[in-house]
């Protein structure tokens, strides 16, 4: 039951809304059967602080009390946060099964592309493409949560390359080469059409970690060939093998010249992108800015402001589930309504929600599931039971995510939920079966406490 959840869930994540719900329910459902009949599963420091967390919302919703709310409402703000636990389930389902991880990315990256070509403007394209370029699409989700979504994507295109080279050879060099050549100035392209300055910047903070990361292992790995030991994803069997295969120099050439050919195509509206709101941002680093209805950058900077004053009015444990959107009506002013007269719906940063929200407290659990999550791709991967390339992705991904919840907020939205239950959820499962000896794709991989499928 569990792997048809997974399958529907990953096979929908990008293209159907309702599969997302349906397929998170059975995972959900499940997971409840197998606790129901008593199987015995595995416990970790991410579990317990997402229990934790779920505890602390529910709480928090029962005894807050802030301007324009009753219980009905804070029970339903604190459920939308605690549905982020979903990732729990998710990653028992999983079973710490790199195979089946890789279906089920294979499956989501699937679904991306049918939805990209199913809601692309294709009408729009053909007949102005000026106008096409400049007009922020984001393939059925807002422009800069598609820029959370494909940058992921992005991500994970560029980490497990080698794997879709290793049968670029001469000898077979077509549909696999081409189906990544042609995934990625896709994607690319949409990624850069989305125009989200914010997303860009942890695009590239996200790269500089990459290289950090790429730095670190070349100098750990060096002693440990010398001494003839084995590496982690240099495992013997077909995984390990399409990981670390030899590549052909002149596809690392390829790579480079696609990535120059589409941003010198989009240069035009990225320089024009980039260049605008000069005036705002000068006046925001000298500490003082004037409102203006059409800058997105003095909503966000009046945003942060005010949200900066709620929070240090509570500050350990906030206002409760709900709160900001609350407070924001109640005392926000004309400095934090959009460009049409409504009224912000959030304060376009994560972290600045949790701590309005749940304070320090809610914020520190919060933190700490992050933490956990790379602790147990760290563990996954020096016990061996994950290829070097997978757990780079998860980490990346999950560190993207996270420089992408500085400019804004969706935690409590389908779109960013279904993705994180998958990256969280993965990141989770690894470690939490990365017990005895093995690979987590092997035959035998956690049969004593994995749920029955």
């Amino acid at each position: 039951m569990q792997a048809i959840g997974l399958y529907l869930t990953a096979s929908s994540l990008f293209l159907a809304p309702t599969g997302v719900s349906v397929g998170l329910a059975v995972v959900w459902l499940g997971f409840l059967m197998s606790l129901a009949v008593g199987v015995r599963l595995p416990m970790s420091a991410g579990v317990w602080f997402a229990v934790a967390f779920v505890v602390y919302v529910v709480g928090s919703a029962a005894l807050a009390d802030y301007p324009g709310s009753d219980l009905a409402s804070r029970l339903a703000a604190g459920a939308a946060w605690a549905q982020l636990s979903v990732f729990v389930p998710l990653a028992y389902a999983l079973c710490g099964d790199q195979r089946l991880l890789l279906r089920l990315l294979a499956l989501a990256l699937t679904g991306l592309l049918l939805g990209m070509l199913w809601r692309l403007d294709w009408g729009l394209l053909w007949s102005d493409r000026a106008v096409f370029f400049t007009s922020r699409p984001g393939f059925g989700f807002p422009a800069i949560v598609f820029a959370l979504i494909s940058g992921v994507v992005l991500v994970g295109l560029v980490t497990f390359r080698t794997r879709w080279w290793k049968a670029a050879t001469y000898a077979s060099f077509g549909w696999r080469l081409s189906a990544w050549l042609i995934a990625m100035a896709f994607v690319a392209q949409a990624f850069l059409l989305t125009l989200s300055r914010g997303a860009w910047l942890a695009l590239a903070g996200t790269v500089v970690v990459a290289v950090w990361m790429d730095q670190r292992d070349r100098r750990v790995s060096s002693p440990i060939r010398k001494r003839g030991q084995n590496l982690v994803g240099n495992h013997s069997g077909p995984l390990a093998s399409s990981a670390s295969a030899t590549i052909p120099p002149w596809l690392q050439w390829v790579f480079g010249l696609l990535l120059l050919g589409l941003m010198t195509l989009n240069s035009g509206p990225i320089i024009d992108r980039l260049g605008e709101e000069q005036d705002a941002l000068r006046a925001m680093l000298s500490g003082e800015i004037d409102y203006s209805v059409q800058s997105s950058l003095s909503q966000r900077w009046h945003a942060q402001r005010f949200g900066m004053a709620a929070w240090r009015e509570r500050p350990w444990f906030g206002w409760g589930p709900g709160s900001s959107h609350a407070l924001i009506v109640a005392g926000g002013g004309p400095s934090l309504r959009t460009d049409d007269g409504g009224i912000l719906d959030h304060l376009h940063n994560t972290y600045l929600e949790l701590l309005v929200q749940f304070g320090l407290f809610g914020l520190a659990l919060w933190a700490g599931m992050f933490v956990s999550l790379f602790a147990s791709v760290h563990r996954a991967r020096n016990m061996g039971r994950l290829d070097a390339d997978v757990a780079r992705f998860l980490m990346l991904s999950i560190v993207y995510l996270s420089l992408w919840d500085l400019i804004d907020f969706h935690a409590t939205h389908q779109a960013w939920r279904g993705l994180w239950a998958l990256l969280a959820g993965s990141a989770l499962s690894v470690g939490l079966f990365a017990t005895g000896s093995g690979r987590a794709d092997g035959p035998r991989a956690s049969e004593t406490v994995c749920v029955s499928r």
